[in-house]
């Protein structure tokens, strides 16, 4: 792939383990690695586990289950994409988010360290950053959570720096934009557009069309995983964006999907924020791991647009 290193400048991975497997990204990760032909172990919470028969069952918040999966599984490379998958969900069970996301991964770590894993690759969230910044945000930007979730992720970051300073883990953080494509099951403003104009019916749209949008297709969210899993040597830095190359504004998504999506009829309710961030840079996550976005917001909305077409035909 373009947006990976060099095969002469990456890490082998050896045998990888990929948490959250069952969910959206967790899923793409692991068909992408299965494609590519590396050793994969892949768990989930047990209640997933009829999802596919080579699952691991592992509830990430029971320290036991944890340590056996690492104990019965060892791997070189874990790619920990496990957790609660956005502020709007789990919203009303906060300590939930908080056990999960934070607790899960410490055990996560622990079992890393005691088992000698060669690459822990934690999936944040650029809601670490907050609502308020404003500007093009890089990763050196305050951490300013408004939310459990928002700050669930910056804990986790918080013990990934721990746990590699204090104990030489080689660890990495991606701060990932508004992951959107076939696959994602949580409900989104961007799938409610699409099932709108596929049913021909109208929708008005909370926000304002000069609001910006962080859409980033999920090819290129598991392209920048694997680079930061392949990234040969030390990292220069502990955290790194994963987003697309520009932020947009809704009402320039709207008219795109239109253009895929003839029969869309959107509004929008409210006024714009006077600020918000422009996006997020992108520049330390080019240089240290040759990371560039590659599928286009028309391309990822038309792919989106047609599984989403193909499973309302499906369903008929």
């Amino acid at each position: 792939m373009a947006q990976d290193r060099q095969r002469g400048e990456q890490r082998p991975l050896g045998r990888v383990l990929v948490t959250g497997a069952a969910g959206f990204l967790g899923s793409a990760l692991v068909k992408r690695l299965v494609a590519d032909g590396e050793h994969v172990v892949f768990s989930d919470r047990a209640q997933e586990r009829t999802a596919d028969a080579g699952l691991q069952a592992c509830d990430l918040t029971r320290q036991d289950e944890v340590e056996r999966l690492l104990r019965d599984h060892p791997v070189d490379t874990i790619i920990h994409a496990g957790a609660v998958s956005g502020p709007m969900v789990m919203a009303d069970r906060p300590l939930d988010i908080w056990q999960i996301n934070v607790t899960g991964t410490a055990y996560l770590l622990q079992s890393a360290l005691l088992g000698k894993v060669g690459r822990f690759v934690l999936c944040s969230s650029v809601d670490v950053y907050g609502p308020d910044p404003v500007g093009l945000i890089d990763e050196d930007a305050a951490f300013a959570p408004r939310s459990v979730y928002g700050a669930s992720k910056v804990a986790t970051e918080a013990a990934l720096a721990g746990y590699a300073s204090q104990h030489g883990i080689d660890g990495v953080a991606l701060r990932l934009a508004w992951i959107y494509g076939p696959g994602r099951r949580t409900p989104t403003t961007l799938e409610q557009l699409i099932r709108a104009g596929l049913a021909d019916q109208p929708i008005v749209l909370d926000g304002h069309a000069a609001e910006l949008t962080h859409y980033v297709f999920i090819d290129d969210v598991v392209g920048g995983v694997l680079a930061a899993a392949r990234a040969a040597g030390a990292l220069p830095r502990r955290a790194y964006n994963i987003a697309a190359d520009a932020s947009v504004a809704m009402g320039s998504v709207v008219e795109t999907l239109k253009a895929v999506l003839p029969t869309l009829r959107a509004n929008f309710r409210e006024q714009p924020r006077s600020a918000a961030a422009a996006g997020y840079s992108l520049a330390n996550t080019t240089r240290d791991l040759g990371y560039r976005p590659q599928v286009t917001l028309a391309e990822g909305l038309r792919r989106y647009v047609a599984a989403l077409a193909a499973e309302k035909r499906a369903s008929r």
